[in-house]
């Protein structure tokens, strides 16, 4: 984990920054992993997020919206602001990055490896916001109502757009042969 302590925090403020990272890191890092798919790649960028926060945290208006929010679509235009620095989007993957629980026999660990490989190459044929409300949903896991507000759409057009991603993933691993 990187550690963003060294950044010049307002007085009063850092024992509420250091909260903040230690609450939100874990969700902030599986979105933007979920997203490039890169270790390394991540966790520049979720320090990049992080020295943002403290950059900005006296301009964050409780009223307008919940924290979360406003973490998540800094989160969010990091990465547009990185992908477009890398101009490498057709390169974008979604991975799972949960950990393996040591009571997995050795043959279970690679069917399950082997299941992750099969789902990031059907993931690849999501459109991009698609894989974005994936990453969002499954890698820092937010609610519908939340992705909404980071992504200024309804509730019930995240909930179709989710349901229709989620439909098209399971169609082309059919076609894998990968589910009946």
């Amino acid at each position: 984990m990187n550690n963003v302590s060294q950044i010049p925090v307002q007085p009063g403020h850092s024992e509420t920054i250091s909260t903040l990272y230690t609450e939100y890191y874990n969700k902030i890092y599986k979105y933007i992993l979920y997203r490039v798919g890169d270790h390394n790649i991540a966790e520049d960028l979720v320090s990049e997020v992080f020295e943002k926060v403290i950059a900005k945290y006296s301009t964050y208006k409780s009223e307008k919206a919940k924290f979360s929010t406003w973490l998540f679509t800094i989160a969010n235009n990091t990465l547009i602001n990185y992908y477009k620095r890398s101009k490498d989007q057709h390169n974008m993957r979604l991975i799972n990055c949960g950990k393996i629980e040591s009571k997995y026999r050795l043959e279970d660990l690679i069917i399950e490896q082997e299941l992750k490989e099969l789902l990031l190459k059907a993931i690849v044929n999501l459109d991009e916001r698609q894989r974005n409300i994936i990453a969002f949903k499954f890698g820092a896991g937010l609610t519908n109502r939340e992705i909404a507000k980071i992504l200024n759409l309804t509730e019930s057009n995240v909930g179709t757009i989710l349901y229709r991603s989620l439909k098209r993933l399971r169609d082309i691993l059919k076609e894998q042969g990968v589910i009946c």
